[in-house]
């Protein structure tokens, strides 16, 4: 969590603060339970915004984490398929070899 982070989340919940007060102090009608409300809900809604942000950090992470692995995996699957391929393509050669030599004779 970064400082612009909690520092604009302070802001939100004081301009909400003051915007309740001074609307509410248009009809002079000010009460402290709207206003104390009113701070609850924008802090609730800045520790959201925190909570979605840091959760979406977390799944970006576990995608690179997946990415590299897939890669990793891919790559040791590249190696091993080679292999096989090249065993099977020998004794494929070598069979081939022998008709052509039992043709040839």
């Amino acid at each position: 969590m970064e400082t612009r982070e909690v520092a604009l989340s302070a802001l939100m919940v004081f301009s909400a603060i003051m915007l309740t007060y001074k609307w509410l102090s248009l009809y002079d009608r000010v009460d402290l339970g709207v206003i104390f409300f009113a701070f609850l809900l924008t802090l609730a809604l800045g520790g959201l915004f925190i909570s979605i942000e840091l959760r979406m950090r977390k799944v970006m992470e576990e995608f690179e984490n997946t990415k590299r692995v897939i890669a990793v995996n891919a790559d040791d699957l590249e190696v091993r398929f080679e292999g096989i391929l090249d065993s099977k393509l020998s004794l494929v050669e070598e069979r081939l070899e022998s008709i052509e030599r039992r043709m040839y004779r």
